[in-house]
Formats: structure tokens, C-alpha cells, sequence
């Protein structure tokens, strides 16, 4: 009974001083109210313009197999400038990043690639970067820097499904950089974790033999 009485007592001081800093108060409640609408409207402009991107990108992906390169990436440069810092974006980034490799522009496709590799969100993504950063060294004659960023890989995310394709690569370029101890503890590596890998490998590398030799007869 004294603790409710205690209670009830609080509730009336409380209240008493509402009326008292009425004007006060109701400001403070109205800062709230406004700070929780901004937050609100800044939430759904910020789905709004990446369901916006998404768009977009999807707008530029069937252009661009649908054969007019020039006029899709151009979208997607619009996307990246436009639609900066947004999943979109990124997505356009490794577009275009493509398509600066295989153009074999590789300066400008390895600074796209470092900033995706850095920046891109949501951050889960941003190992789809290193394959094609790797392979860009490797087109280069960069056989150490290839191997240098696939240890990188390799070390920053262990269990990601890119791990057995790196590791396998990585072993080639051991082999082309004149390593063959590295480059057979890798494969003794791959051969232990990831068994059904080299099999389906090898099954592939016979039916594409047996198919070469067909067509020569």
C-alpha cells in the first residue's frame, strides 16, 4: 500500500510538472514527432531511389543483351553518377568494369575495381570484386600482384563459394610464376577440402578432349 501510494505520488508530480512547463515539454514532443517524420521520409526516398536504380539497371542490362552496348553503358555510367553509393550502382560498377577489361583498359577498369572492392554495399559483395581485379592483373602480365591479391582473398574471407575457383586459379599462377612447391600445396589443399571440385574438373578437361579429338577425325 505505502509503494502504490509512493507511485501514485510520482504520477502526480509528473503530471504537475507537465502543466507547469506545458510549453516546454510540448516543444520537446514536437522536435521528436518532426525528427521521427524526417527519419521516415529519408527511409523511404532512400528505397524509393534504389528501387529507382534498380530499375534502371535492369532497363540497361537488357539493352546491352539485347546487342546495343554503346546506349547500355551508357545507362550505366548514368546509374553509377546518378545513383552513387546505392546497391545499384555497385552492380553497374562491375558492369562497366567488364567491359573496361575486356577492352583491355585496365587502368581505368582497376580503379573501379579497388573502390568496388572498398566501398561496395551491402559489404557481403564485395568479394564478386577480386576475381575480376585477379584476373585483370593476370591479362596484364602481373603474375605477383594476381597472386598477391588472391592470398588477399583468400585470407579476408575463407568461406566464401569463390574460395575453391581462387584457390584454384591461384595455383596456375604459382605455376606461371615458376613456383611449383606453392603451387602443389595449393592443389594438395584444393584436393583435400574440395575433392568433388578437382573430379568435376578433370571429367570436364576429358569430355573436352575427347570432343577436340572427335572434330579432328
Amino acid at each position: 500500500m505505502e509503494m502504490e501510494k509512493q507511485e501514485n505520488s510520482a504520477i502526480v508530480d509528473v503530471i504537475n510538472w507537465i502543466k507547469r512547463n506545458k510549453n516546454p515539454f510540448f516543444g520537446t514532443i514536437i522536435s521528436v514527432i518532426v525528427v521521427a517524420l524526417i527519419i521516415t521520409f529519408v527511409c523511404v526516398r532512400i528505397q524509393m531511389v534504389r528501387a529507382a536504380a534498380s530499375d534502371k539497371l535492369d532497363t540497361a542490362t537488357k539493352i546491352i543483351a539485347s546487342g546495343n552496348l554503346e546506349q547500355g553503358l551508357s545507362l550505366i555510367n548514368d546509374i553509377i553518377i546518378t545513383y552513387r553509393n546505392t546497391p545499384a550502382a555497385f552492380r553497374a560498377i562491375i558492369i562497366k568494369a567488364s567491359n573496361l577489361l575486356f577492352d583491355k583498359k585496365y587502368e581505368e577498369a582497376e580503379a573501379l575495381l579497388k573502390f568496388y572492392i572498398e566501398r561496395a554495399v551491402p559489404v557481403s559483395v564485395r568479394p564478386i570484386g577480386y576475381p575480376l581485379l585477379i584476373s585483370l592483373y593476370d591479362d596484364n602480365n602481373n603474375v605477383e600482384q594476381a597472386i598477391t591479391l588472391s592470398k588477399d582473398f583468400l585470407a579476408k574471407y575463407p568461406d566464401n563459394y569463390l574460395v575453391p575457383s581462387v584457390m584454384e586459379n591461384l595455383a596456375r599462377l604459382y605455376e606461371l610464376a615458376g613456383k611449383q612447391d606453392e603451387a602443389k600445396e595449393v592443389y594438395g589443399e584444393l584436393l583435400t577440402k574440395y575433392p568433388q571440385r578437382l573430379k568435376a574438373d578433370q571429367t570436364e578437361q576429358t569430355e573436352q578432349a575427347e570432343q577436340t579429338e572427335e572434330k579432328a577425325n
